[in-house]
């Protein structure tokens, strides 16, 4: 998927929740974005090349919640939030694998590494056994499935 097209079925979810009447507490998304600077510092702490379609998501958007997802920030917005960085530096550097957004079972959803460079499909990493599996064929497809659940395959 392409940005043009996230961007329509984004406006679109967008405009169909518009009128639903969630709680005043509610929010759908946060948009922390992420400047270059944020970008290439949070690459080069972490010794990796983020996907392009992530990044400039990032940039146009951010993290927080995006609607059934959350997705970490690039950097804290109060500076306690878990961020990018943050994580990353923890448990998954090891395991070649940049987390991006937590399941909230102790699984997650992130990238996987090779010599340094994420690849660009969204993998699933099992806490439990550490297995990584492949899930979306881009960080678009993933957050049009997971976060806006939106089926793009009909």
């Amino acid at each position: 998927m392409e940005f043009q097209e996230f961007e329509v079925v984004l406006q679109a979810a967008r405009a169909e929740r518009l009128g639903s009447d969630y709680p005043e507490e509610f929010q759908l998304f946060d948009f922390w974005r992420a400047t270059d600077s944020d970008l290439r510092q949070a690459e080069s702490e972490l010794g990796v090349q983020l996907p392009e379609k992530y990044k400039e998501f990032m940039r146009r958007h951010g993290g927080g919640v995006f609607m059934f997802l959350d997705l970490l920030p690039v950097v804290s917005p109060d500076g306690r939030a878990e961020d990018l960085v943050m994580v990353n530096k923890g448990e998954f550097r090891e395991a070649g694998f940049v987390a991006v957004s937590p399941v909230g079972t102790g699984d997650w959803w992130g990238f996987s590494l090779s010599d340094g460079v994420c690849g660009d499909t969204v993998d699933f990493l099992d806490h439990e056994d550490g297995g990584i599996t492949p899930s979306f064929a881009d960080f678009l497809d993933f957050l049009t499935q997971k976060g806006l659940r939106v089926d793009i395959q009909a």
